[in-house]
């Protein structure tokens, strides 16, 4: 209350103060004929605004969007990472905000966390500095872990929602939903967009102006996605009405506008580019909408929706293992849950000469009933190499995980692995010795290990399409069963790891490695959904694009192969002698 009384009270007194400037009424109506006019130009000209009143440096690109977006209710914003995407957002939400007074302008996004970036990092830390104009015209922010709001003197407001359900019951003049892609549709239609209300100035009480109003207005901002997803779709729409109606605005950027205005540079995109498989480069910097595969046997909402984890296992570093300490990061076991190291091995280079991918799944087995719910709290793959060095890095995350069984590819390269997790390996990083391990179900393998005191540990895959078809079918059935769970994208990930101290406070480099396993899991969806099929004497066949890759999914489809033969058991299906002599080789470290 005495916060809103001191508001009041500076109102009046500003007001006094104004009507001391003018000698004459003559004077004060001129003067407020020149607003009225200034306030009608940069009504129409915001990119104007922006440069001469709130004094903000852009690039041509960004005049033009911020021009553009200002005639449409419906802008559509698709654009690559680093091109400015939440910056220019800032600048449009605070000029709306000022030129029309009692806008409420909702911010929403499918974690709180991130549409409050807006606020924070880009209003308060980017544009308020540099604008002592836009610092004057705002009168409050709040930017809590519960509330998060933007207060205008002429009583507009910025407010940051969650897209859910709990977001129901607010109003608003102009929606902004940050990272679309990553929103519920169902959350938009049902609960964002019945926020949207008419702005409702003084003069709408007349009833010669009811003609003038103001149309609620919506953006969606994002970088690109896949085909498969609603956005596709909303994207034709909007095209469609850009030229039916002229109501609507589509404009995207690809990472050629960041080289252009010195956001990013050569070298940097490169690197990039190295980092990443060239689908999800594809989507963060080309802006390419990427299709599923023709005859695609998986799609994006089915394993989409089982992204329910947020919790990541993380593997101990080597020091910790020589010091003996604890791994905070351990998930503790439940009761009769069994963990598999899953592996696709792969060559220095393949006969395509693409560098392939070694990947480890880490899957839990939880017992439910008469089945298992599998769980993929960690992934990790590096470029295959030295068969010793592989063979160390899968003890040390088998010790780490607290595994029970391998599963592991046993021809090819794979075969050169098994041999070497058959001898004593000595990991000088760890200062330790591993026993020798050797396989439960391949006679053929096994009898390679000579040391009698290997423990049979590993379960042996020799694919061929019939082995292969039957890992495709028993995959897609656990997903359209909903009998897995796959760790939350990398972008909701975000919001569970900044309530971690040590990730917050930690330096880019070390936070990246908090968000591996989310980005890994996120390469798995990549691969997944652009595998399409083709059948061959009646069996399934999965075939990645050209430029593509398909080891995390192999990797993991062998996994959970072996889990459904544990399932079998379970419900008595399968044999009694084979699968109880696997289940007798648990051994928990």
């Amino acid at each position: 209350m005495a916060a809103k009384k001191k508001s009041n009270y500076q109102s009046v007194s500003q007001e006094r103060n104004f009507n001391k400037q003018f000698e004459s009424k003559s004077e004060r109506m001129k003067f407020e004929s020149k607003i009225i006019d200034w306030t009608t130009f940069y009504r129409r000209n915001l990119h104007r605004f922006v440069q001469h009143y709130l004094g903000l440096k852009m690039h041509l690109y960004e005049i033009i969007l911020l021009y553009l977006m200002n005639l449409f209710p419906l802008i559509v914003v698709v654009a690559c990472r680093a091109s400015a995407k939440s910056f220019i957002i800032a600048i449009f939400a605070c000029a709306k905000a000022i030129l029309y007074p009692g806008s409420i302008i909702v911010i929403a996004s499918s974690t709180k966390k991130q549409s409050s970036l807006i606020v924070s990092e880009k209003i308060q830390k980017e544009l308020i500095p540099n604008s002592p104009n836009l610092a004057k015209e705002i009168a409050d922010i709040r930017a809590g872990q519960n509330e998060t709001e933007v207060k205008f003197w002429n009583t507009s407001s910025i407010i940051v929602v969650p897209a859910n359900d709990n977001a129901r019951g607010h109003r608003a003049t102009m929606n902004i939903y940050e990272e679309f892609r990553m929103i519920d549709k169902n959350i938009i239609d049902s609960v964002l967009s019945p926020f949207l209300v008419v702005r409702q100035p003084g003069y709408l009480k007349k009833t010669e102006y009811n003609n003038l109003m103001e149309e609620p207005s919506e953006v969606y901002i994002s970088s690109s996605w896949f085909k498969s997803h609603w956005v596709w779709n909303f994207m034709k729409t909007v095209v469609k009405d850009m030229y039916n109606t002229k109501e609507s605005l589509l404009i995207g950027f690809d990472y050629a506008i960041t080289l252009k205005h010195n956001i990013r540079t050569k070298k940097q995109l490169i690197k990039e580019r190295k980092k990443m498989d060239s689908m999800s480069f594809d989507m963060e910097y080309k802006n390419l909408m990427i299709g599923t595969a023709e005859n695609a046997y998986y799609e994006f909402d089915l394993l989409n929706k089982c992204q329910t984890l947020k919790r990541a296992f993380y593997p101990r570093n080597n020091i910790d293992v020589v010091e003996k300490k604890k791994n905070k990061y351990d998930i503790p076991k439940k009761k009769g849950e069994v963990r598999i190291l899953s592996i696709d091995i792969a060559m220095v280079t393949n006969k395509q000469g693409k560098n392939d991918n070694t990947v480890i799944n880490c899957l839990r087995a939880l017992p439910v009933k008469d089945y298992y719910e599998r769980q993929i709290p960690y992934i990790e793959a590096f470029n295959g190499g030295n068969t010793t060095e592989q063979s160390i890095r899968i003890k040390q995350l088998f010790y780490d995980f607290k595994a029970d069984y391998v599963v592991l590819d046993c021809q090819n390269a794979g075969i050169s692995i098994a041999d070497e997790l058959g001898k004593v390996l000595i990991d000088n990083d760890r200062n330790c010795e591993y026993d020798p391990w050797t396989t439960f179900n391949d006679e053929n393998t096994a009898n390679r290990i000579k040391n009698p005191n290997a423990v049979p540990i590993i379960w042996s895959v020799k694919a061929d399409a019939s082995f292969n078809h039957e890992m495709h079918v028993a995959m897609k059935d656990v997903f359209e069963k909903n009998k897995i769970k796959l760790l939350t994208n990398s972008i909701k990930a975000k919001d569970y790891l900044e309530n971690n101290k040590e990730y917050r406070d930690n330096s880019s480099e070390n936070r990246a490695l908090f968000d591996l396993p989310y980005v890994q899991t996120d390469l798995l969806i990549n691969e997944m959904v652009n595998l399409s099929y083709e059948i061959k004497a009646g069996k399934i066949k999965l075939l990645e694009p050209s430029n593509g890759y398909k080891d995390r999914y192999v990797s993991l489809a062998y996994g959970n192969l072996f889990i459904k033969k544990m399932e079998e058991d379970l419900q008595g299906e399968g044999s009694q002698d084979n699968l109880s002599e696997l289940l007798s080789y648990t051994f928990f470290f």
